[in-house]
């Protein structure tokens, strides 16, 4: 029996059994729903319980990592757990890093070993630790994400011992506050749910023509024009640079980084009515989209430039996408630079354009990605693609030598509607099966191409999300899907099992106050099977039914899972 089929069985609940003298037979402990799925899980018999006695060992740059275990446990356990640096082992959960573990757990992987005594966690760095840490937190009851005191809970771990590492390095979401301002508060919230389930970098969506979403303190007219609007007419609103550090901070101490996107040459209607002088056809004749004149390829260049010294990230967004480059073919001003550079026509004068913001970005030790366009006209040097139209761009580009980000609309876009009988999200739908068969490597990169592919982004523009409870119900429990695909081994996937174990990891959401669509569920009585700790019951025989509503998905969900 492989690692997975061995898991598999232990996490649904299914009895393993464990043969005793005289002939005796007991069931195996069951592990909990673990999502994303680990790379290997041995389950053995017993509990470690976590009292007001139980110390946690860390010490030097693990010390960090063991602080946030003691801060995210104590609010439902109405406890501080003691931080040491050395001690007896029994009766603790002991953290520590050892860079020999480099070489097969990378810079994000552990390994968890819970006994009836103690708890070990060791990695070769501090994510390392951060995402045990969280593999950890769903081994325990689901009211552990509760952000107050839970009355007479039992802290129990299962014996389990865990290998764990994700399969690829760029596990992102996005998020839009150009279309609808999103406030810090609601942001940091939104990077609290990502860490939950080990995603690694946010892209936001910072510029478009609804609304310019960052200061700027050489251009202040881009806040003082370009914010004060969103898609709906609203008042919109912007980032100061402290707020952005100050997310920055917040981000990096989960082990998430930001990857700011700066729209250009298309969607900048917000900065062109802000700056029509340097950047749009004519001060009376705005257009649709930048022209790239000199002085525009310094003015976005010194744009670049502060937000270099926001974001450490190493990878910088300019978008790249959609651009109406057809209003250049009828700009005298256009043709004579065209004519000036040697280029053909409008698509090697976007190339052009892109290869400056390349090259600026090269200068200063960062990455430029930009959306699958900028493959035409030739890409630039140092160009990362995030294939967004299929994967064909993407393909295209790892076979070229450039780095891709696998980001396509048939998988990865949590904007689009859930289930057919949804309302109000445009005409695509996206349902939570389709996201779970993304494969981020296609078929036809060979083995040296497919390393270019660093990973996968689920997209969630803001157009019709203009709060915070739609923003999480479009992304969760889809996100669910995601990160098992980016974290998790490849094929092949089971869908019914996963959403076994994510049956059971909507309880955690529901307790950390995360909003998410229900499942639309089938309950089948006879095939349900005792969860975590035994309190309740799960159904096992959940299926999709893109015909039942919400409402009565919900009544039915709820009714299965509150049996006893």
């Amino acid at each position: 029996m492989n690692a997975r089929q061995r898991y598999t069985g232990l996490a649904l609940g299914v009895t393993a059994a464990v043969v005793l003298g005289g002939g005796l037979v007991r069931a195996a402990e069951p592990v909990p729903a673990i999502i994303p799925q680990p790379v290997d899980v041995k389950a053995s018999e017993g509990v470690f319980t976590i009292t007001p006695r139980t110390a946690v060992i860390a010490r030097g740059p693990a010390e960090a990592e063991a602080q946030q275990l003691i801060e995210a446990l104590a609010p439902p356990m109405g406890f501080r757990l003691a931080l040491v640096a050395s001690g007896r082992p029994d009766d603790a959960i002991t953290l520590s890093l050892d860079e020999a573990l480099k070489g097969k757990l990378g810079d994000e992987g552990c390994t968890l070993e819970v006994t009836a005594r103690r708890i070990d966690l060791r990695a070769a760095a501090p994510a390392g630790l951060f995402y045990g840490i969280q593999t950890l937190r769903q081994l325990l009851p689901p009211e552990v994400y509760r952000n107050a005191p839970v009355q007479g809970a039992a802290w129990t771990v299962p014996c389990v011992r865990i290998t764990d590492y994700p399969r690829f390095g760029w596990r992102g979401l996005l998020i839009d506050p150009a279309r609808h301002f999103i406030p810090v508060g609601d942001v940091r919230k939104y990077i609290d749910a990502m860490a939950l389930h080990k995603f690694n970098r946010l892209q936001i969506h910072l510029t478009d023509d609804q609304g310019w979403r960052i200061e700027i303190r050489k251009y202040p007219r881009l806040i003082e024009t370009g914010s004060k609007r969103d898609h709906s007419g609203g008042p919109g609103g912007f980032y100061t640079q402290e707020d952005i550090r100050q997310l920055v901070r917040y981000a990096r101490q989960r082990h998430i980084t930001l990857i700011p996107e700066i729209e250009m040459p298309g969607h900048t209607g917000a900065a062109r009515d802000a700056y029509p002088e340097v950047l749009a056809l004519s001060p009376q004749n705005r257009g649709r989209v930048l022209m790239p004149r000199p002085q525009a390829v310094a003015f976005m260049q010194d744009v670049l430039a502060e937000v270099m010294e926001l974001f450490p990230s190493r990878f910088i967004h300019i978008g790249g996408d959609e651009a109406s480059t057809g209003q250049w073919t009828t700009s005298d001003e256009m043709k004579t630079q065209m004519q000036s550079l040697n280029l053909k026509d409008v698509h090697e004068l976007h190339s052009w354009f892109i290869r400056q913001m390349d090259a600026y970005l090269t200068k200063h030790g960062r990455r430029l990605v930009g959306w699958d366009e900028i493959l035409q006209g030739g890409l630039a040097p140092g160009a990362t693609v995030m294939s967004w139209r299929g994967v064909k761009g993407g393909i295209a580009a790892a076979q070229a030598g450039h780095d891709v980000v696998m980001a396509p609309t048939s998988h990865t876009y949590f904007d689009f509607r859930q289930a057919r009988q949804e309302k109000g999200f445009g005409g695509s739908v996206l349902p939570l099966e389709e996201v779970y068969r993304f494969e981020p490597i296609p078929a036809e990169l060979n083995a040296d191409q497919a390393g270019r592919v660093l990973g996968g982004q689920g997209q969630l523009w803001g157009e019709m999300i203009k709060d915070q409870q739609r923003r999480e119900y479009m992304t969760y429990p889809r996100a669910c899907a995601l990160i098992e695909t980016l974290w998790s081994p490849g094929q092949p996937r089971d869908f019914q099992q996963f959403l076994q174990r994510l049956t059971h990891h909507l309880r955690r959401l529901d307790a950390a106050g995360i909003s998410y669509r229900m499942l639309d569920p089938l309950v089948r009585p006879e095939n349900f099977v005792h969860g975590l700790q035994g309190e309740r019951r799960v159904s096992a025989g959940v299926i999709f039914d893109s015909q039942m509503t919400d409402s009565d998905a919900r009544t039915v969900f709820l009714a299965g899972r509150t049996q006893s």
